[in-house]
């Protein structure tokens, strides 16, 4: 027996996401490759920041539309000022920009998180339950050179078809040690709109993260290149 599907009830295929950690030698030749994919890649800020995409602006007498960045401050958005009578940081950000930015970035010198580049992070502690870089901070690794990323392909998407979208980034161990990863996250700089334009200073969100299925053990005389590639459908 077959089963004809009409075009507007086409099954879909959902959001997939991969990683590869490419290690070399010295001369440049392969030393190993680790891939994997998450099942479930996107972070809560980045869920949340789409859906509220799609409804706000809302109510902002709630004041309760929120998303977190890197380092745990919370993000009321669509209101002019935080709830009162917060302890831990909060800021307002009563225009959110809908594009999410993550090389070739503005303001991204300004901002006063330890790494000043979006792209991927990496982290010498697994992400754990709910996933989020603030819950893993102090694990980010910083005594490397993390090079500009880049993204392919740069050119429009193709509708009706599964689009692939790969962010690929270099590192330099210049620790002088043996540094062990254990997850790397897509980082990318969120902009408030002001009267002028997007704000000079944006703050960076945690938008998907990766657990490796390996730790990679990596000397100062081995390169690496890392990419997260996602598969959207349109």
């Amino acid at each position: 027996m077959s089963v004809s599907v009409t075009r507007g009830r086409r099954p879909r295929v959902p959001i997939s996401a991969t990683y590869k950690v490419i290690i070399t030698n010295p001369d440049g030749s392969i030393a190993q490759v680790i891939e994997g994919k998450s099942d479930d890649p996107f972070t809560f800020s980045f869920v949340r920041l789409f859906y509220t995409s799609l409804i706000g602006p809302v109510d902002t007498s709630s004041q309760g539309i929120y998303i977190y960045d890197v380092i745990g401050t919370q993000l009321y958005l669509y209101t002019p000022a935080p709830p009162a009578g917060i302890s831990y940081p909060t800021a307002a950000v009563p225009y959110p920009a809908a594009a999410l930015c993550v090389t070739d970035c503005p303001g991204t010198p300004n901002v006063p998180y330890v790494l000043k580049l979006p792209g991927i992070w990496l982290y010498s502690s697994p992400f754990y339950n709910p996933p989020s870089a603030s819950g893993i901070y102090s694990y980010l690794i910083t005594n490397i050179i993390y090079y500009t990323p880049s993204i392919s392909p740069n050119m429009p998407l193709t509708i009706g078809a599964t689009n692939t979208i790969t962010i690929t980034q270099s590192f330099t161990n210049t620790s002088g040690s043996t540094i062990t990863i254990y997850s790397l996250a897509v980082v990318a700089a969120f902009y408030p709109v002001t009267s002028s334009g997007l704000a000079g200073t944006p703050y960076f969100v945690d938008i998907a993260y990766f657990n490796l299925s390996a730790p990679v053990v990596w000397s100062p005389a081995a390169g690496m290149t890392v990419q997260a590639t996602f598969q959207v459908p349109t």
